[in-house]
């Protein structure tokens, strides 16, 4: 029997699911009170249309894309598929493959490739892939893809688009108006962002290692796909060597495979990254083979998910230059130093 080729899914879009926990409890931590002073409430129905300002259409070369936030606040976009959509999907950092719903690939006929054995959050599953002749987004088009299926009620969307489709641009998140911009890398500015920071590449990924919680160093990964951001076992040690309380709520993370994996859900304090600061931070932690993948499993570490993410402005990142941008919210408080931290 043929072994199945390995992807490497990654962090790909985890949710929260309470257990001992309340699910209100759960949200709390997920999205704190000063978090949630910077997310537009939705709807009855779960769902934010974007809307397209003049100041953002004004940035040069820039491809505005309607976005629609889903109930637990990450945003997902428009696609069209061989000509055919559009089609909802989720834009994820954390992912390192784009995913198709084995329902929308059924629906346009794609040509199965092979299985293939895939890592999520929650632990390894062997799937179904297809091919993808052209996927755009935008006025972005990507071609010759192989995405691994997953279940369309276990993505929270039609598909994602992961660093395969992603490598090369400039991605703008820009809360104040739930707006996804795909910047032209040649004529974009870093003008209007208080913070740069440089990263380091690791299987697609860009790690930052200019973070603190609680004064102690972190290093971090941008994941757009997470609900709520995710520590490993190293930093919840470290916090609690600090006697840091409040870090063993047990809860468990759904990974967009269906699989589950239990976590503790807590709040930290002093959250630092870059010149920004802020008062907590609400954390998962859980054993996830995700951090041991990259590498990151024996010293501090966190994914930082939508939910911490929308404690700034606009988050960019650049990934032919290696670099994330924020931009903070007039309240938030700053540390002096530069403005430019490279590492």
């Amino acid at each position: 029997m043929k072994k199945p080729t390995q992807f490497a899914l990654l962090l790909a879009a985890a949710s929260l699911l309470p257990s001992a926990a309340t699910a209100n409890d759960a949200k709390n931590a997920a999205v704190t009170s000063s978090e949630a002073s910077n997310i537009a409430a939705p709807p009855s129905d779960g769902t934010i249309i974007a809307e397209v300002t003049d100041e953002t259409q004004a940035a040069k070369g820039a491809d505005i894309v309607e976005v629609i936030v889903d109930p637990v606040y990450r945003m997902t976009v428009p696609v069209n598929i061989d000509g055919a959509g559009p089609y909802n999907f989720l834009i994820d950092t954390g992912s390192e493959r784009t995913v198709i719903s084995s329902s929308l690939a059924g629906q346009l006929d794609l040509e199965f490739v092979e299985r293939a054995l895939i890592q999520s959050v929650a632990g390894n599953k062997v799937v179904d892939t297809a091919y993808i002749p052209d996927l755009s987004l935008g006025r972005q088009s990507y071609g010759g893809l192989i995405a691994p299926l997953l279940k369309a009620e276990d993505i929270g969307a039609e598909g994602i688009v992961g660093l395969d489709g992603l490598q090369g641009q400039r991605i703008l998140f820009d809360f104040r108006v739930n707006q996804i911009a795909i910047e032209d890398v040649a004529t974009s500015s870093n003008k209007g962002y208080e913070i740069v920071v440089t990263g380091r590449r690791r299987s697609g990924q860009l790690i930052l290692t200019n973070a603190t919680i609680s004064g102690i160093p972190v290093t971090v990964v941008i994941d757009t796909g997470a609900q709520t951001s995710i520590g490993n076992r190293a930093l919840q040690r470290k916090l609690r060597s600090r006697r840091a309380k409040g870090l063993g709520d047990p809860t468990e993370l759904t990974a967009v495979t269906g699989q589950t994996i239990n976590a503790d859900l807590g709040i930290a304090s002093d959250f630092q990254v870059g010149r920004a600061r802020f008062s907590q931070i609400g954390i998962a932690f859980a054993d996830s083979p995700t951090f041991k993948s990259l590498g990151l499993d024996r010293k501090p570490a966190l994914f930082l998910g939508m939910s911490a993410l929308r404690k700034f402005d606009r988050v960019a990142i650049d990934f032919k230059a290696r670099r994330v941008l924020f931009d903070l919210p007039s309240h938030a408080p700053r540390i002096a130093a530069e403005h430019r931290i490279a590492f």
